[in-house]
């Protein structure tokens, strides 16, 4: 069996359940491939903040792919990239969004600082418990620095307003990418930022070569992650047309899927 030398796992769908849990086992198995010296970099569209208590949870410390790789920082929390949208370029996507109504809204985020026009709107309630960090009232032209990047434009709705507006900008605004990382949520980033480029950071600070990782993903945004990676591992819940570009797939993420693959990658 080939070793891999480094895993690379997305978060909600993939290391999550469904009620937002860690399982016991999987915790252990994280905390003993730590211990042995094999890095596990927690992958996600979320804030730092909204990352980093789930390493506290589980016990270890390790690099953090934050914003689908939009910022990346090391073992120490220290940047090693961080590549965003311009305010600028921001408040023009933002004036294309929609008006707020009680099923969709929009937030925007800048390093640790979640800025929700909204705070009291249900859906950003909802994210809030979820992620366990809140959401500060304003628009980021009030709460930054003229020179902060915001790293993530998102949009909480029904799947087919979203997608519509994602049509739309797509045409408007090429430097953008426009993702889905849950058929009701909406991410727009700058595009140079990818999970599968902060894979290559992380691999070069080590002095390794991707092909000696794995990686884990459940759904859209994790594909250009999967393809980056020696071996990858689609879960049980993922779409079809992630399930597609992976090399294997494993079972759930409420059936421990994770653990499964783990337990036979690294045994």
């Amino acid at each position: 069996m080939k070793t891999y030398r480094a895993i690379f796992c997305d978060i909600d769908g993939t290391l999550l359940t469904s009620e937002h849990q860690v399982t016991p086992d999987t915790a252990k198995k994280v905390r003993e491939l730590s211990e042995r010296g094999i890095p596990f970099v927690l992958t996600s569209s979320r804030m730092p903040a909204a990352i980093y208590p789930i390493q506290e949870e589980i016990g270890f410390q390790g690099p953090i792919i934050s914003y689908g790789g939009g910022l990346v920082l090391d073992k120490n929390r220290m940047s090693l990239a961080s590549i965003g949208l311009s305010q600028e370029l921001a408040s023009k996507i933002w004036k294309e969004f929609p008006p707020e109504t009680e099923e969709c809204c929009f937030c925007a985020y800048s390093g640790n600082l979640w800025m929700a026009p909204n705070t009291e709107h249900r859906l950003v309630r909802e994210e809030e418990t979820i992620t366990s960090v809140h959401a500060t009232k304003g628009f980021f032209e009030e709460l930054l620095s003229t020179d902060a990047v915001i790293h993530k434009l998102w949009g909480i709705g029904p799947a087919g307003i979203l997608d519509k507006i994602a049509a739309q900008l797509e045409a408007k605004f090429s430097s953008c990418a426009f993702r889905k990382s849950a058929p009701h949520l909406l991410e727009v980033t700058e595009r140079k930022a990818s999970k599968s480029q902060a894979i290559h950071i992380l691999c070069k600070e080590w002095g390794i070569s991707p092909a000696e990782t794995v990686s884990f993903g459940d759904n859209y945004n994790d594909i250009d992650m999967l393809n980056a990676t020696g071996h990858s591992v689609a879960m049980g819940n993922a779409p079809r047309e992630v399930k597609q570009v992976a090399t294997e797939v494993t079972g759930e993420n409420n059936k421990e899927g994770l653990l499964l693959a783990l337990n036979r990658l690294f045994p």
